[in-house]
């Protein structure tokens, strides 16, 4: 039994997504480039003791030139060029079987320079000597002091869908 906290970080096999909704359209949108996250984890003791995720405005893609300028318009990407999300307490850490994993989670969301805490939920996968992530959460403009925008003339609810996939390495693996 290994008692030591191993240190992971986020390979480039990742897709981060966001689904927002408005009166008869849905908004899908994604980042898969320039995305960076890193996790302390101990499998054994179930513990984990860092985990971050960063992400570059400029990279949110929604597959139409006119809504991503829209978009980085109501983000104000020069001004905040980054999101983050920290996690700050493990509230539980289930072990499903050999390979999977169940975690509920408290973390700060940074949007827009407001910083608010939320809940995720998300699962773990070992594969070998690293593992993949599966995570979703809400959120929501109101919570962050935000109107929401308007997009081709429709405006946009306030609860946006956040979901994210990713394959994570041991740090003296990573190259």
């Amino acid at each position: 039994m290994n008692s030591a906290v191993e240190d992971y970080q986020l390979t480039g096999n990742y897709d981060v997504g966001f689904t927002a909704y408005a009166p008869l359209h849905t908004f899908k949108g994604w980042a898969r480039q320039g995305v960076e996250a890193q996790m302390g984890i101990n499998f054994d003791a179930k513990t984990i003791s860092y985990a971050r995720a960063s992400a570059k405005t400029n990279c949110f893609d929604t597959g139409f030139n006119d809504r991503n300028k829209a978009m980085a318009d109501y983000m104000q990407i020069r001004e905040y060029p980054e999101s983050s999300i920290e996690l700050t307490e493990v509230k539980m850490f289930n072990r499903l079987n050999d390979s999977r994993y169940q975690i509920k989670a408290l973390a700060v969301l940074e949007f827009m320079g407001q910083r608010r805490q939320l809940p995720v939920d998300f699962s773990i996968t070992r594969n070998g000597h690293g593992f993949s992530i599966d995570l979703d959460y809400k959120w929501s403009f109101k919570a962050y002091g935000l109107k929401a925008p308007r997009l081709l003339f429709l405006t946009v609810r306030d609860i946006v869908d956040i979901s994210g996939k990713g394959e994570f390495v041991p740090v003296s693996q990573a190259g």
